[in-house]
């Protein structure tokens, strides 16, 4: 059987979504000690233990909690038969522990090989996105150019978005190296109407309002229009590849926490404004 660190590094490589229960306080009599580890799955399923019993069937649905709310917390357990909340268990003690929730990694698509998406596979696969890279031209699309990536997908844009199994809350980020294959690979993730949190497409605000006459003029509606973060990346002045990648992934972090750069910018005026504000 597989030690709990290794079946924890497996579900992670798998991308699946868990809960870690680890005992950090144990007093008086408490069946599970210290460092003593749980993994429990959505759907119940666990591999070690904290210690069995009804404390463990407890902690087994506070791990569930958990990971429906997507939040770790930390929980404390009264075990004996005195106190109205408590476990009413008869070895007596007290257990804390920490429930850990580790979600799956978020999943991005860069539509080009070129440099950007190169720069930004290795950005983004550093902050915990599984990266997939798609792109018209297999010479470019591989391991040895982009290290990071973890797939590659090659073949006609179109084709490709038309029939890719997406995962669901995908982030996907237009790159080509032309400006007709990123108006046709974006309306064709439009069309597909998918489960996404985030579609970029790169590319000057000219460029960018001609696409969307084109699209709105095809019959692409304005609220889809709205969804689209483009020009892509959050604007720094950056003129490099590695800086509009930055610039990207910036935005693409910001998106995985609901936050914005407005967000960003009104904590530095309440901060100010609270310097500035009389004691």
């Amino acid at each position: 059987m597989d030690s709990i660190y290794q079946h924890i590094a497996k579900l992670e490589q798998e991308g699946r979504v868990f809960a870690i229960c680890t005992v950090i306080d144990a007093q008086g009599s408490s069946p599970g000690r210290t460092s003593f580890k749980m993994v429990v799955l959505p759907d119940g399923t666990q591999h070690g233990t904290v210690g069995g019993g009804k404390l463990e069937l407890t902690v087994l649905g506070e791990a569930r909690d958990a990971i429906a709310e997507g939040k770790s917390r930390i929980v404390t357990f009264d075990l004996s038969q005195n106190d109205k909340d408590s476990l009413g268990m008869l070895c007596g003690g007290q257990v804390t522990l920490y429930i850990e929730y580790v979600g799956s990694r978020p999943l991005l698509y860069i539509y080009g090989a070129g440099h950007v998406g190169r720069f930004l596979a290795t950005f983004a696969s550093l902050v915990g996105f599984e990266v997939t890279v798609l792109d018209d031209r297999p010479e470019f699309a591989t391991l040895g150019r982009i290290p990071d990536a973890h797939h590659f997908l090659t073949g006609d844009f179109l084709e490709l978005v038309q029939t890719t199994t997406y995962g669901p809350q995908g982030y996907h980020v237009i790159l080509t190296d032309r400006h007709v294959s990123d108006e046709r690979v974006l309306k064709a993730l439009l069309e597909r109407r998918l489960d996404s949190r985030y579609i970029g497409m790169i590319g000057s605000r000219s460029k960018t309002l001609e696409v969307f006459r084109h699209l709105e003029a095809a019959g692409v509606g304005r609220e889809d229009l709205a969804r689209v973060f483009a020009p892509v990346g959050i604007d720094h002045g950056g003129q490099t590849a590695e800086e509009i990648a930055l610039a990207i992934c910036a935005e693409l972090v910001a998106t995985r926490h609901d936050h914005t750069l407005a967000d960003s910018m009104k904590t530095r005026a309440n901060v100010i404004g609270l310097l500035e504000s009389k004691p």
